[in-house]
């Protein structure tokens, strides 16, 4: 059993909750780090802990750590293959690397279904099923490789049409915003969604991004260059 875990939730109690869960450990048995907070500066919209168990004494011999069994996105695309032919679904998954930000490595595995009801079923009403699907692969590959993988989820390739869709989107009202010199909320998105719109905009010079709102109900205000913007504890300006 691997001593630390690094892992990512929507808040840092739930992240907490997940580490606790995957260590088998209770909450005084640990040490927290937070590593960043939702809203945190980069687009990120979750929580990042790492949770380490503590030791019992100066004179414990430290824990080899453990050996990786593979490659993340390798091991997720053998876990959600197998996960879809459980659960009754005929699919081809297959892995790749993902270029949603330049400077990071990042990897979606891509489900085939064999017809259009069983990829409706796995994607959900706004993809919310497939947000699902994506959080319950990399919670059950974190018990693989000891961290939080960041492996994204598509099916038929909806969300590469979403993210494509999400960034024409920002950049058309951010073009608006800095035309009309006011401020502009998008409707309500989840973390993933939200990120895009960020990273999107992230290098516009007449415009900046924050994330306003609680829960499901959380979403983008795209503001124009100068604008002083609403101080908050749940923010997220770039």
């Amino acid at each position: 059993m691997s001593n630390s875990i690094t892992i990512r939730a929507q808040t840092v109690e739930e992240a907490i909750h997940l580490a606790l869960e995957h260590l088998g450990r209770q909450r005084e048995e640990v040490d927290v780090r937070v590593l960043e907070e939702p809203g945190g500066a980069g687009g990120s919209e979750e929580a990042l802990v790492l949770v380490t168990v503590k030791r019992a004494g100066p004179v414990e011999a430290e824990t080899p750590a453990p050996v990786e069994g593979g490659a993340p996105h390798e091991t997720g695309r053998e876990i959600l293959a197998e996960l879809l032919h459980r659960m009754g679904f005929q699919a081809e998954v297959t892995a790749s690397s993902y270029g949603l930000v330049p400077d990071e490595e990042q990897f979606i595995i891509d489900v085939t279904t064999s017809n259009e009801r069983d990829s409706g079923l796995l994607i959900g009403r706004r993809g919310e099923t497939l947000h699902h699907l994506q959080f319950l692969l990399n919670l059950l590959v974190s018990r693989h490789v000891h961290r939080w993988p960041y492996l994204l989820v598509d099916v038929e390739h909806y969300r590469r049409r979403r993210d494509a869709s999400l960034r024409d989107l920002a950049r058309r009202i951010a073009d608006r915003v800095s035309h009309s010199h006011q401020p502009i909320t998008l409707e309500p998105m989840p973390p993933y969604e939200r990120r895009v719109v960020h990273i999107a905009l992230r290098d516009e010079p007449l415009v900046v991004t924050q994330s306003t709102g609680e829960g499901d109900n959380r979403k983008v205000v795209i503001y124009p260059a100068g604008w002083e913007l609403p101080q908050t504890s749940s923010s997220s300006a770039m």
